[in-house]
């Protein structure tokens, strides 16, 4: 079949191009913990305050057996509270060498079970995540 008559022109408006643009589209950001952000302070984490952070002990002499696997690892850690002491990673008292009263943040299950503790220096915090209060509704 044949048209025979009027010819219509349909209007498309037009999509700009990606090389229409003089600029380049922007870049994704290379990593979440981004060079641009500053780090978290370890103070604002508030007892009970779960934290998404990476296993880095300051002081790998007194490592809990077991420990190595998690090192440089990011988990989710809850702040149980403030050590009478210093203890090393771990959850153990480390012989006195203490800068005073050290927070301390709750392991995650899945780490080794003699395992219950580690202090907030250990930890790079990357963020705070919410918790929901249970006593809240």
């Amino acid at each position: 079949m044949r048209w025979k008559g009027l010819r219509r022109r349909i209007s498309v408006p037009g999509v700009p191009s990606m090389t229409d643009d003089a600029e380049p589209p922007p870049r994704p950001s290379e990593s979440a913990g981004g060079g641009d952000r500053p780090p978290i302070d370890r103070s604002v984490v508030q007892y009970l305050d779960r934290v998404r952070a990476i296993f880095r002990p300051t002081c790998s002499d007194g490592l809990a057996p077991g420990l190595e696997r998690f090192i440089g690892q990011e988990d989710v850690f809850r702040h149980v509270g403030t050590s009478a002491g210093g203890t090393s990673a771990g959850g153990t008292p480390d012989g006195g060498t203490s800068d005073g009263p050290q927070p301390m943040m709750e392991c995650p299950v899945h780490w080794p079970a003699s395992v219950k503790w580690v202090p907030i220096r250990d930890l790079e915090i990357v963020e705070i995540l919410e918790d929901q209060d249970v006593r809240a509704g």
